[in-house]
């Protein structure tokens, strides 16, 4: 076989400078070079013993050249330069701000589910409540002086039977040598995910006692108006809670329970025994007091979820109400017997 004709290093007419290792690399190493280096027509490499070798590694016969005509290459094909290391950078940088906002829409919809799992769970609680006692559990049994919450009779229907029953009903709620203990216990089922402060007896969610607000601004709030709900105190003139009966309105077009999150102030919530946002507190409810959801300064009808609010309805639906519901269906909704109708409210 005719061995290829060997291109020295040194400078020739048409010919530049070779690009030729100095000293012995390995056969692989030779091939990349080859490659890389090679200007015009065959090129031939040298090992450290002085054999000549051409581009597919065959040993041929070919003169070695003087080192001053070798012009060295050290270039390593392996590894990254600075460019492409930042060029790497940069798209793996760009790939994550672009999954990050997806990454926060699936765990916000994760909370967002749990929260209805939340109310639903209440809503089974005080169907099964109205079930065996032919009533609604009263918002707080005020009448009584005690002012024990809706939230804290319905505990045996809502997997809390233990705490219940340690719960002593003929004193009051914050009651020293064990109310005020119990109640300082944190129930997953009253804490919605998405809040932001979290102390003792924590409570997301409140029942509506009524409509404390109208259309009109300059119009008279007319009587029985902020007692228009379904978890409503009891009182003097009002000494039994509401039953199943007196909801005229349909129980599939009545609120009973919303979010009310992180409500209160820290000093009244987390450092003494009395506040409206403590699930065995009688003042756990509240009215509806702003013509739309969501109002910074109001208590109540209040959440951290984009976009809207949950509610739950007397017949154990549970809904998550949009920012923009109109007021009129709001206000429909938390009266049990004003002859409006929430049936628009989805």
């Amino acid at each position: 076989m005719k061995p290829a004709p060997a291109i020295h290093t040194a400078p020739t007419a048409g010919s530049p400078r070779g690009c030729i290792p100095a000293g012995g690399f390995g056969r692989s190493t030779f091939r990349s070079l080859f490659v890389r280096c090679a200007h015009a027509g065959p090129a031939l490499g040298w090992i450290g013993d002085g054999h000549a070798i051409d581009v597919r590694g065959r040993a041929v016969d070919a003169p070695r050249p003087a080192p001053e005509e070798i012009t060295p290459c050290f270039r390593s094909p392996d590894g990254f330069s600075l460019v492409e290391l930042l060029v790497v950078i940069a798209i793996l940088g760009g790939l994550m701000g672009l999954a990050l906002p997806a990454v926060q829409r699936v765990r916000e919809a994760a909370r967002r589910t749990q929260c209805g799992v939340n109310l639903a769970s209440m809503g089974v609680a005080l169907t099964a409540y109205e079930s065996a006692r032919r009533e609604f559990p009263p918002g707080s049994d005020a009448a009584t002086g005690l002012h024990h919450a809706w939230s804290s009779f319905i505990l045996p229907f809502l997997d809390a039977a233990a705490v219940a029953r340690r719960v002593d009903y003929k004193r009051p709620w914050n009651a020293d040598g064990g109310n005020a203990e119990i109640a300082d216990t944190i129930l997953p089922t009253y804490v919605c995910p998405t809040g932001i402060r979290m102390f003792p007896g924590k409570q997301d969610y409140g029942g509506v006692l009524g409509v404390g607000v109208m259309l009109d601004p300059a119009a008279a709030l007319p009587p029985g108006r902020d007692r228009a709900g379904v978890l409503c105190a009891t009182d003097a003139d009002h000494p039994r809670a509401v039953r199943g009966a007196m909801i005229t309105d349909g129980l599939t077009h009545t609120l009973t329970v919303s979010e009310g999150i992180d409500r209160g102030f820290a000093e009244m919530d987390g450092e003494s025994r009395i506040g409206n946002s403590r699930w065995a507190c009688g003042s756990n409810c509240f009215l509806l007091s702003s013509r739309v959801l969501n109002t910074p300064d109001v208590d109540g009808f209040r959440s951290h979820h984009p976009g809207g609010v949950h509610g739950l309805f007397a017949d154990g639906r549970v809904v998550f109400m949009v920012d923009s519901t109109p007021p009129e269906l709001l206000m429909a909704a938390c009266t049990k017997d004003g002859g409006e109708s929430g049936e628009g409210i989805r």
